[in-house]
């Protein structure tokens, strides 16, 4: 579908050209989420991933926090919206639909909170050396998005 320009000279066409990208953008898909999905797989102790991520993103009365969701949205909030806006863009004008361009979104954001995971060095550790993070990966690996339908 290609945008047109056209003059809308009475209200009541605009009205119906409203209506008209009003259900548009009224189907499909409406948002994406990032982070650890509730059926994230745990580690295989059987300790919860969702469990050891909120515990680092938030902190606990024993471990400091070590933001790797919130502090990436922070860091990252201009480059996330000039990506919105030029993939919203492409939807007006037809090239892409709004599944893609949240795929696109999620993945973007993905890839920077699991980047910011590998990144962190501080507060360090007490017991061991490295990332405090990383210890085996699982928590990184399990960092997804999902698309709301």
């Amino acid at each position: 579908m290609r945008s047109r320009t056209e003059i809308i000279r009475t209200p009541d066409q605009a009205l119906k050209e409203l209506e008209r990208i009003g259900k548009l953008f009224g189907k499909g898909p409406n948002g994406v989420k990032v982070g650890l999905p509730k059926d994230s797989n745990d580690y295989p102790d059987g300790t919860s991933v969702i469990m050891v991520g909120t515990v680092h993103e938030f902190g606990s009365s024993r471990v400091p926090e070590r933001s790797f969701l919130r502090s990436t949205v922070i860091e990252k909030k201009r480059d996330y919206k000039a990506l919105f806006r030029n993939l919203t863009f492409k939807i007006v004008k037809g090239d892409m639909d709004a599944k893609k361009a949240l795929g696109l979104i999620g993945l973007a954001v993905q890839t920077d909170v699991q980047d910011k995971i590998t990144d962190i060095d501080s507060p360090p550790l007490v017991y061991r050396e490295g990332n405090p993070l990383v210890d085996s990966g699982h928590l990184r690996q399990s960092i997804t998005f999902q698309v709301d339908e």
